[in-house]
């Protein structure tokens, strides 16, 4: 059974609907000044072939093709059937093929004329192509941001994403359904220790 005591980061994740944002705090560097706010970089495919870690995660799932997969360039997120891809590339490859990139998952989860549990996007697909809930797509995002966290700081129990305490940020014009089921998201990520907060978007 885990502790009840606070974690040893204070996560703050901002799930945006066109990029998301990873800041954190290590509760081991807390001095009399403060403890300083990082941002996490996230590392992600950004060319055929490359990676690069990004201070932002596109929100962009983009689903490969067999014969990007086979040539090798394009690795896919998960190992998983059928394959995705999160970030840079799924936001510029899928550009150059919109019936297999899924975008603006956020903004689906707060349109009530929708079913947001069901399989809508890509909206521009149509079966037998592969398509995802635009609940299932934050949660991609989200389980994208743990497994980079977790391969380059979460390498025991302390540290992993899952086990620390999480603020995540919901827009204050979300009704209680679209919060319910951005919470929902996470927790399909794996993301218990959760604490979701509302915001007003500032115009200057």
């Amino acid at each position: 059974m885990r502790s009840s005591l606070p974690s040893r980061y204070l996560i703050g994740i901002d799930l945006g609907t066109t990029n998301s944002v990873v800041a954190y705090l290590d509760s081991q560097e807390v001095t009399n000044a403060g403890s300083a706010i990082r941002v996490f970089p996230i590392a992600q495919l950004v060319e055929h072939g490359e990676v690069l870690t990004l201070p932002a995660l596109p929100s962009f799932l983009y689903y490969p093709t067999e014969d990007e997969l086979s040539a090798g360039a394009v690795s896919a997120t998960w190992d998983e059937n059928p394959p995705m891809v999160t970030g840079v590339f799924a936001r510029q490859q899928g550009a150059l093929v919109p019936s297999r990139q899924v975008s603006s998952a956020k903004s689906w989860l707060s349109y009530p004329g929708a079913d947001r549990r069901a399989r809508i996007l890509p909206a521009q697909a149509e079966p037998p192509q592969p398509m995802i809930s635009p609940v299932e797509a934050s949660a991609r995002y989200l389980m994208h941001l743990r497994d980079a966290w977790n391969r380059a700081i979460g390498t025991d129990t302390e540290t992993r994403f899952e086990h620390q305490d999480i603020v995540l940020t919901v827009p204050a014009s979300f009704d209680e359904e679209a919060r319910e089921l951005t919470v929902e998201a996470a927790r399909r990520a794996g993301l218990h220790k959760l604490t979701p907060v509302s915001y007003t978007h500032l115009r200057a």
